[in-house]
């Protein structure tokens, strides 16, 4: 448990290039990653200052877990979760406290494993629809395309499979508006929320349409009779098991517009960097489509399957390590911890990153290498945070990694992606860590392993580093 200082509090110490008044802040602006991975040689814990306010990064995955499992009750959100809450409003990833227990609870019965197997059929149809339009030799930015994707998936596993592409693309321009704008609200002072700038306009048209939205399907199923066999019928009859209550109507719209934004960029971007690997490593692609083929046996996959699928599997934990979306994360203490040798205050910001933390030599050797078989021996379960830990670890974990198997498979069974750009592929820290370009080209699954490894003419070899890695990190 922790314990509460008796002495002036003992704080870490400042990352080193602190200057006056700024303190951190452009050093973070130009390059927040870097930022970030830099420090990590610099302290289990480190003050990380953006002007006058201090926040406390957390490096190591022991006091990590501490943070997040065993002393969780000390540590709310914190300041990211703030700026979120006026878009999402009091849904489960940013309730706080015994509201925050009893939306888990409620909300948990909908991602259970009879209910992935239900939605795992709207995600296959969906993955199907999509690359039906693809066609040999087609470029496309696959960054978008895995987007709409996502989007899609999630839109009507949540409401069903009449929702209409029109409306669909709404919400995903809503959803990306939003994305984009909250990092920057997190880092920056509240009055700039208040200032006429076309970037807060947007902000605020995009959420007023997507409230406008969600609303309306909310209230049309509330309106309609008969069962339905998606997301929201579950949220809808959802019941405390301790008081017989349902949900509120501003409670179930509030958890709606939580899964959209939540589901919408994480796991989009995931795929999208799997694919970018897949892409540049041939001997790995040919072991998905071996195991693809022999598993499937020219038949859509189907939920069954999933546990089949173990190099599938390994490919997806390797890209949640090496690509952690999920690239910065915050909580705030609510009263005086000890941490390590720290002690911290309330109201201390905290902040981690899973990204910098999958990436450190220390946890994982050569770890700018992509290796799906280092997952032969997992790392210790600290060292490994893509969904977060704890109580509040995020409650779609299995949906997110059932979709991006279900993607991958259907995916792999028809087509094959090639970089299509001489172009390094930049990580953009937004929301969450995606690309800032990703084109690639469609091939045809009947293309000899020959004519695979042999690269366009139009496409010039990048310039790796000695693991074979382009990442430029920002």
């Amino acid at each position: 448990m922790p314990t509460t200082p008796t002495a002036v509090s003992h704080l870490p110490p400042p990352a080193r290039g602190r200057l006056p008044v700024v303190g951190h802040a452009l050093q973070f602006a130009r390059g927040p990653l870097k930022a970030l991975h830099d420090l990590r040689g610099q302290g289990d814990i480190v003050a990380l200052h953006l002007g006058m306010l201090p926040i406390y990064v957390v490096n190591s995955p022991q006091l990590l877990h501490e943070v997040l499992v065993t002393d969780a009750g000390s540590y709310t959100k914190g300041r990211m979760y703030d700026k979120t809450r006026p878009v999402v409003g009091n849904g489960i990833a940013t309730s706080e406290g015994a509201f925050h227990h009893r939306q888990r609870r409620l909300i948990m019965p909908a991602f259970h494993r009879s209910s992935l197997r239900s939605y795992s059929e709207a995600m296959r149809e969906q993955a199907e629809s999509v690359i039906a339009s693809w066609e040999p030799g087609q470029r496309i930015a696959v960054d978008r395309v895995m987007h709409e994707l996502s989007v899609g998936t999630t839109v009507r596993t949540l409401f069903g499979t009449d929702i209409d592409n029109s409306t669909i693309a709404e919400i995903d321009s809503c959803v990306g508006v939003f994305l984009r704008q909250v990092i920057m609200r997190t880092l920056t002072p509240n009055f700039v929320e208040r200032l006429p700038l076309t970037g807060t306009r947007k902000f605020e048209a995009a959420r007023e349409r997507l409230k406008n939205i969600v609303d309306t399907i909310i209230d049309e199923r509330l309106r309609a009779d008969g069962e339905r066999d998606d997301l929201l019928s579950l949220l809808i009859a959802a019941r405390d098991e301790e008081t017989g209550e349902p949900m509120s109507r501003q409670q179930i719209h509030d958890e709606v517009i939580t899964i959209m934004v939540a589901g919408a960029d994480s796991t989009a971007y995931t795929l999208s960097w799997l694919l970018y690997e897949l892409g540049r490593n041939p001997a790995v692609e040919a072991r998905l489509h071996d195991e693809i083929d022999t598993v499937l046996d020219s038949r859509p996959v189907t939920f069954d399957d999933l546990p089949q699928l173990q190099y599938t599997q390994r490919l997806i934990q390797e890209t949640l390590r090496l690509h952690s979306v999920s690239w910065i994360q915050m909580r705030r203490t609510i009263n005086p911890v000890r941490l390590g040798d720290t002690h911290l205050p309330a109201g201390a910001e905290i902040l981690f990153s899973a990204t910098t933390m999958h990436r450190d030599p220390a946890l994982y050797p050569d770890p700018l290498r992509f290796d799906p078989d280092r997952w032969l021996a997992p790392p210790p379960r600290e060292a490994f945070q893509p969904f977060s830990a704890g109580p509040r670890k995020c409650p779609g974990d299995h949906f997110s990694l059932t979709q991006l198997a279900i993607n991958v498979a259907t995916i792999a069974a028809n087509w094959r992606l090639a970089p299509a750009t001489r172009r390094k592929v930049r990580e953009v820290p937004a929301a969450v860590l995606r690309p800032n370009h990703l084109p690639m080209v469609v091939r045809p699954r009947s293309e000899t392993a020959e004519h695979r490894r042999r690269p366009d003419s139009s496409v010039a070899k990048a310039t790796q580093s000695p693991h074979g890695h382009i990442l430029e990190r920002s």
